[in-house]
């Protein structure tokens, strides 16, 4: 009886195994570099710093919405609780106040804070504007002209860059501003009281402005001034907070630089993401959108526009006859001047 062949292993199934080997061998290769890898970038990446933020609720602060969403302060370290606020006036009460440690504002807010004896600094700059302000008024209340607005009912933020802007119109057209009637409102009142006819004009800014022109319609006219003013929003911190906590403003300028580079290669997806954030449709900001500049720094005119608007703070008061106060050690310089030193040209 004939023994049985035993078929010899083909040349293929000869490799098999040290092909499953080889693979193995590569996963394993594979799985120990990515876990190197997670280990090494948490070890490298900057110990969490806790931060209170005031954020006004305005498109002015995009850069900080947009370093919020992608996660840009995080990847510096920074754990960061915002507190929203409407607008610029009410995060530096928050901030002066004590329940935040950063605060976004325009700069006129900023002016009287430092006027009134609250110890603040400017941290960086952000955003500068000079078309959007505009005083939006009534045209059934005989108003054709700015002249017109003379005797007339304006409501305004006191103390917010509206309140400067108004002034400056009303300089602009040679007319006093005692010859006007300010009703103190905030921002999100400001379109209501106009449509009802509580006030005959108001002074504001974006998306605030297409509030009131859109609820007014063809009864409504708007006076702007762009060369009258040019607006600047800026990151403020107590003063002693920026010397004391100067790694937080390294990261945190870090932080608005990132957040800027994004905005100026994704200006749509930008736009959509604030828009979001602000709880509007995005043709609510698109208006006023490309004429905001977005560029962090600190700039020797804005330092001068310091120095006006305080002049301007004063007027009235009774330290009226009192010098202008030196704005120069409320300009925190360290942290721009340690990242990018090109964005500063403050003479110090």
């Amino acid at each position: 009886m004939n023994s049985p062949e035993v078929a010899a292993p083909s040349k293929g199934m000869g490799r098999l195994p040290l092909l499953i080997a080889a693979v193995a061998l590569a996963v394993g290769l594979v799985t120990v570099a990515m876990t190197w890898r997670y280990r090494t970038t948490q070890a490298h990446r900057p110990a969490a710093m806790a931060v209170r933020l005031a954020l006004s609720s305005t498109p002015h602060a995009a850069l900080l919405m947009l370093a919020a969403e992608k996660d840009y302060l995080r990847d510096e370290g920074l754990d960061v609780t915002i507190v929203p606020v409407s607008h610029g006036k009410m995060a530096l009460d928050v901030l002066g106040r004590g329940e935040v440690d950063l605060a976004t504002a325009a700069e006129v807010p900023f002016v009287t804070a430092v006027l009134d004896g609250q110890p603040m600094s400017i941290l960086a700059s952000m955003l500068s504007v000079s078309d959007e302000m505009a005083v939006v008024a009534r045209r059934d209340r005989g108003i054709a002209t700015a002249a017109d607005l003379v005797g007339k009912r304006v409501g305004v933020p006191r103390g917010t860059s509206a309140d400067y802007f108004l002034s400056a119109l009303l300089i602009r057209h040679r007319l006093p501003r005692d010859s006007v009637t300010l009703v103190d409102l905030p921002p999100g009142r400001l379109a209501d009281e106009l449509a009802r006819g509580r006030i005959d004009a108001a002074s504001t800014w974006q998306p605030v402005r297409r509030d009131a022109e859109s609820a007014l319609g063809a009864q409504g006219i708007t006076f702007t001034a762009p060369a009258a003013y040019t607006v600047s929003h800026v990151v403020v911190g107590r003063s002693d907070y920026l010397r004391e906590h100067a790694e937080v403003s390294r990261r945190f300028v870090r932080a608005l630089l990132k957040a800027e580079r994004f905005n100026r290669l994704n200006a749509d997806e930008s736009l959509a993401i604030v828009a979001r954030r602000l709880k509007v449709e995005p043709a609510t900001l698109q208006p006023g959108w490309k004429s905001l500049a977005f560029r962090v720094n600190l700039l020797q005119s804005q330092l001068v526009t310091l120095e006006d608007e305080a002049d301007w703070t004063t007027t009235g008061r009774a330290a009226a006859s009192a010098p202008t106060p030196n704005f120069l050690p409320h300009l925190y310089l360290d942290a721009l001047l340690e990242e990018q030193p090109d964005r500063v040209t403050v003479a110090h």
